[in-house]
């Protein structure tokens, strides 16, 4: 109860950063999502045997957890803490955007992908795929990028006009926004890992 006390924070929401970035979100997914369809058959057939592989090693119970838990932390815990610095610079705001661009796009991709091997039976695979996790998990990562944008411009105005800033505070807030996304982007990742295979088994005769 302590820890959670703690970590009760107020979110604010800047409705102009978070109109932008729920734009940016749909535009990375729709774009990636019709990427699929730009690629050369060779590309697509590679897609199309590392997806059945996938499904085989599900259906086989050949899938290395472990490894697989480790790949996904390792991603999004440094996606995460790579954001959060760059938001304390002015310098890194370009990047944020470029790097939350690119999760949207590698979501659409995969729904993309999946849709394009498994045609209209891919829509239960893909809602597998991206609820809950996947959605809690962008959003989440939204929450990230818009606190980050918003501590930027806020060390730009300072900077520029001047003024003060309570940097103690700000910092504090930031620092729980960063504990909070990690919190649930590593439950997420559990979940990915642990869970989504077991759901996917249970409709792979239906996919095939």
């Amino acid at each position: 109860m302590k820890i959670m006390d703690k970590l009760k924070i107020k979110i604010k929401i800047d409705k102009n950063l978070l109109v932008f970035l729920l734009v940016l979100l749909l535009i990375g997914i729709i774009v990636g999502s019709i990427f699929v369809k730009s690629l050369s058959v060779s590309d697509q057939e590679l897609i199309k045997q590392h997806l059945n592989n996938f499904v085989d090693n599900i259906e086989e119970d050949k899938l290395d957890y472990l490894k697989t838990l480790k790949s996904n932390l390792l991603e999004n815990i440094g996606f995460i803490f790579i954001t959060w610095i760059l938001g304390i610079s002015v310098i890194g705001l370009p990047v944020v955007l470029v790097m939350f661009f690119s999760k949207c796009f590698i979501m659409g991709f995969s729904v993309g992908a999946i849709l394009s091997v498994f045609k209209t039976k891919g829509i239960l695979f893909s809602l597998i795929y991206v609820f809950p996790s996947q959605i809690i998990s962008i959003l989440f990562l939204l929450l990230l990028t818009m606190y980050a944008m918003s501590f930027s411009f806020k060390i730009t105005y300072v900077i520029f006009r001047k003024k003060t800033l309570d940097f103690k505070v700000v910092m504090n807030k930031y620092f729980k926004i960063l504990i909070i996304v990690l919190i649930v982007i590593i439950a997420m990742s559990f979940y990915d890992t642990y869970l989504v295979p077991k759901l996917l088994k249970s409709i792979i005769l239906f996919i095939k």
